[in-house]
């Protein structure tokens, strides 16, 4: 272990000579659980934070947990890809109930999920996107959007993001951007801008203009105001002004199919691959391994919020694993679920 983690604690507990620290929360759809790494250098501070709660009510809840969303009431709630379901946690890691759709799984609301945010402005704050591959229903409906859930009762309200309107074919993530929400859609190879109520804008940015940009997953605002971005299948992570000019890219040669990022408290960044997760700089060099598997998926900051921790810097490194030998064709073709 690299950080002692002590949990629930309060921060005005005298007898407790720590400082409190952020967490990065990361899923291993692996596994079916998800661990949980500082926010300081990305040293690994608990490979179960939240385990798999199982079947319940017929639901297998963990299938392939993709993101941890931070709640508007400070719970978690986990999209996950197979389950077709967001499920709600206490911000200790235990279950509370399956969320979306009032705890029913409805394959023609929500179908192959990917990545969510939960809005903290605008006319819907409080509304839990989630980014929904779909499938075709007697009604062709729920295909390709982004979904809006009641932020109470997980209820379905209408579609945030409809495929129709900004032409997204394939949404992986949703993120709130200075005063916008943007999409990441691997159908097109873009970036799309909407409104806080959800009406299209404009492209932030495409692969025509940035042939860069090849099935963008997920998407993080950095200390500076820019915006991180994982292009998975070419293998590098881009960095865009608010004005969506590339400012920096950024290519370690040892790892490639970058899905989840974060910026670290030291500057660097936190990265997850189809081989494991990393910490990296700015100028392409691998400082540690944190952890090593196949199915570690996207990266989310959870404050402070009472937990107390000591913190020791990361002074372990794993070995480096062997690359990702798949075929591409079958790489891209699980990561979109379609396997």
């Amino acid at each position: 272990m690299k950080v002692r983690y002590v949990p629930f604690l309060l921060i005005a507990s005298a007898s407790v000579p720590a400082m409190a620290q952020d967490v990065l929360l990361i899923p291993d759809s692996g596994s079916d659980r998800v661990w949980a790494f500082s926010a300081v250098d990305g040293g690994l501070i608990d490979n179960a934070f939240i385990n798999d709660p199982g079947t319940v009510g017929g639901i297998n809840v963990f299938d392939r947990p993709l993101e941890v969303l931070l709640g508007s009431d400070g719970n978690l709630l986990v999209s996950d890809q197979f389950s077709d379901v967001v499920s709600e946690f206490a911000p200790d890691g235990s279950f509370i109930r399956v969320f979306s759709n009032g705890g029913v799984r409805d394959t023609d609301v929500m179908d192959n999920i990917r990545g969510g945010h939960v809005l903290t402005a605008g006319p819907h704050a409080g509304s839990v996107l989630i980014t929904n591959s779909g499938r075709l229903n007697d009604l062709v409906i729920s295909q390709k959007n982004v979904k809006s859930l009641d932020a109470d009762d997980g209820s379905e309200q209408p579609d945030f993001a409809f495929n129709r309107y900004g032409g997204i074919r394939g949404p992986f993530d949703v993120i709130e951007y200075n005063g916008e929400v943007l999409v990441a859609d691997e159908g097109q190879d873009k970036i799309v801008r909407y409104t806080l109520d959800g009406k299209f804008n404009e492209q932030f940015v495409n692969s025509i203009s940035l042939p860069q940009l090849d099935f963008p997953q997920q998407m993080a605002i950095a200390g500076n105001g820019n915006l991180l971005v994982c292009s998975f299948s070419n293998g590098v992570i881009l960095e865009f002004d608010p004005s969506a000019n590339l400012v920096g890219q950024y290519d370690p040669g040892t790892l490639d199919l970058y899905r989840g990022i974060a910026e670290l408290d030291n500057g660097n960044l936190l990265v997850t691959t189809t081989t494991g997760v990393y910490e990296v700089t700015r100028t392409g060099i691998v400082v540690d391994v944190e952890a090593t598997g196949t199915e570690f998926r996207y990266i989310t900051r959870m404050p402070v919020m009472g937990r107390v921790a000591e913190f020791k810097p990361d002074t372990e490194s794993l070995p480096m694993p062997d690359p990702d030998t798949r075929d591409r064709d079958e790489i891209l073709a699980d990561e979109r679920g379609e396997s």
